[in-house]
């Protein structure tokens, strides 16, 4: 109990940061695993606009929704060609 207190401090504003970097940690975290499998699937295949790298670069700074793009793209059944 005493470590939440001094993580908290008097006001209780040092909990907010930990919880915040928490946070910011876990979306990093997100954002590599999402650009990871990306990578993966793109890899030996032939993709639309960029290639793999290109592709894990921008899901690794977009995220989830550039992960859904690319799926779209390249691997749903919406893509123009199907490439599986």
């Amino acid at each position: 109990m005493e470590v939440l207190q001094q993580l908290a401090g008097s006001s209780g504003q040092g909990i907010l940061g930990v919880v915040a970097v928490g946070l910011w940690a876990l979306g990093l975290l997100i954002h590599i695993a999402f650009a990871l499998a990306v990578h993966a699937n793109a890899h030996g295949r032939e993709t639309t606009f960029v290639g793999p790298g290109m592709w894990a670069l921008a899901t690794l700074l977009g995220g989830p929704l550039v992960a859904l793009a690319y799926w779209l793209i390249n691997v749903s059944s919406l893509a123009a060609t199907s490439k599986r």
